[in-house]
């Protein structure tokens, strides 16, 4: 009996170890290549926007947005089960879309988000001005992209397209865990950021089944969300540009949610305001008062959402979001 049991267990034991949900691209290769982008006298194109072709790396869809846009508002994976940042109709699933929202918000109002290249135009308001946060200025011929240089995700080394910044991280095996070691090892493909990955990016918008960020508790924390996002607009993430204590010049990022007064009562985890984590582990629905870290994301989303500067929630008619933390508000 006792060998039996042990047996069970350790099938069970197996089964679990090999549930890691892993990033890599699986499939044979023709699912996302073509060598000649010709078959039968047909184009092997697919995807969102199928143009003529051949696009680069040999792929069959056209760069980020072939496989990571649906024209189907309640589809949130695309070709080869790619999560979907862009519909072309307002998406029916998760609270504004996956974690980071959606451009969809973007095209018809610049200010509701990233205007990346190949959904939507450059941004007017900042035609060769300051974008929010920054010490330099951009103009329309340096639209933001998807990856590489001027992009979020992949090496933004100088000279690196979308594709070049993003090479080979599709098919980087991470069931070792997520260590920012590389392009394909780091959260989201975020070049050395650390993060738990939510294995439906969040479409089910659950407290008990979420991203887990990484958060700092000073400056810089060059492994944390934040970090990130201050790389463009870091002029609001200085010591000098912030303040050190309460009263604030600008509201904190990866500072630990103050334990006493009103922020001692944000306990149970909120998709409307989130927060960070010191080490980021197995998705919890608790926040701990004193360790967790308010971040860029506790506010915003990161690709795109129906309300103004891309905030969570609609702050010019609530206050949902602020009150999450700030409890005595309410």
């Amino acid at each position: 009996m006792k060998k039996s049991l042990i047996f069970i267990l350790s099938i069970i034991l197996i089964f679990v170890l090999c549930s890691h949900v892993n990033a890599k691209v699986t499939g044979v290769c023709s699912n996302c290549h073509t060598m000649h982008n010709s078959q039968g006298g047909a184009s092997m194109i697919t995807g969102y926007d199928p143009v003529s072709g051949p696009y680069g790396s040999l792929l069959r869809a056209n760069g980020c947005i072939g496989c990571h846009a649906s024209t189907v508002a309640g589809t949130w994976q695309g070709v080869g089960d790619a999560p979907i940042v862009f519909n072309t109709s307002a998406p029916t699933y998760g609270a504004n879309g996956l974690a980071a929202g959606n451009f969809y918000y973007v095209v018809n109002n610049e200010n509701r988000g990233h205007n990346v290249t190949d959904i939507t135009n450059y941004d007017t308001v900042f035609n060769g001005k300051y974008i929010p946060g920054s010490t330099t200025t951009y103009g329309a011929s340096v639209q933001v992209t998807c990856a590489g240089e001027i992009g979020c995700h992949g090496d933004r080394t100088s000279g690196n397209d979308e594709l070049a910044g993003i090479s080979g991280a599709h098919h980087t095996d991470d069931s070792g865990g997520i260590t920012g070691g590389s392009v394909g090892l780091s959260y989201r493909f975020l070049n050395g950021i650390l993060g738990t990955e939510d294995s439906d990016w969040e479409q089910d918008d659950t407290n008990t089944s979420h991203n887990e960020y990484k958060g700092g508790s000073g400056f810089p924390a060059t492994e944390t969300i934040s970090s990130l996002c201050g790389q463009c607009h870091g002029d609001f993430h200085s010591s000098a540009g912030v303040g050190s204590t309460s009263p604030w010049l600008r509201h904190p990022t990866d500072k630990v949610l103050n334990s006493s007064g009103e922020y001692a009562s944000y306990t149970t985890y909120s998709m409307t305001a989130p927060v960070a984590r010191p080490t980021p582990g197995v998705s919890s629905n608790t926040v701990t008062p004193g360790t967790d870290i308010i971040m860029c994301l506790s506010c915003h989303r990161a690709h795109g959402s129906p309300n103004y500067k891309m905030i969570r929630w609609d702050n010019q008619a609530n206050m949902e979001g602020c009150v999450v933390c700030h409890t005595s508000k309410n």
